[in-house]
């Protein structure tokens, strides 16, 4: 009896030291053309701030299988080991769609981010107005931190519009 409940604790600290923590904000997003699950690790997007590179890394999931891949987003491709891919599913462009909004992110003061989830999602030049855009894509955009009675400002547009909290969801 002492045996096995040593042997389990070793096996439990083992493990402990061993382990990684789990950092990861999963975002899933359909099925690929095979059938698989795509899943999106978005902490771990490479954030490039304002600069002008068109590649972005980042860590999705086909199924069970982790995979590490880099996305140009001008070409609209991403790459593992060396091997090219384009987007065959609305999973796969809804993927790159994220990597791609998502690599300029940089903390500003009284700014957020939100992923617009299920688009399309129409921008107002005014809460409740008339619709400035429509959001055609799954993508992050920034927003204004405090909403005007469930609304958010947000440049999205090109310009100040405003988006329901319907049509968003935190993105970190």
């Amino acid at each position: 009896m002492k045996a096995s409940v040593l042997s389990g604790l070793a096996v439990a600290l083992m493990s402990s030291l061993f382990s990684q923590p789990v950092h990861a904000e999963m975002l899933t997003l359909g099925e690929a053309s095979g059938g698989q699950l795509v899943r999106l690790d978005t902490q771990s997007i490479q954030r490039n701030g304002g600069g002008a590179s068109w590649w972005s890394g980042f860590t999705y999931y086909l199924g069970n299988e982790r995979i590490n891949a880099g996305a140009h987003c001008g070409r609209g491709i991403w790459e593992v080991d060396g091997q090219e891919y384009s987007p065959q599913s609305q999973a796969t462009r809804n993927m790159l769609k994220v990597v791609c909004s998502a690599r300029h992110i940089r903390p500003m003061e009284d700014m957020g981010f939100v992923l617009v989830f299920d688009p399309p999602s129409n921008v107002r030049s005014s809460p409740g107005g008339n619709v400035k855009c429509t959001l055609e894509d799954m993508q992050v955009v920034s927003v204004y931190v405090e909403p005007e009675n469930g609304w958010y400002m947000t440049n999205a547009c090109g310009g100040r519009g405003w988006i329901h909290e319907t049509q968003i969801r935190t993105f970190r």
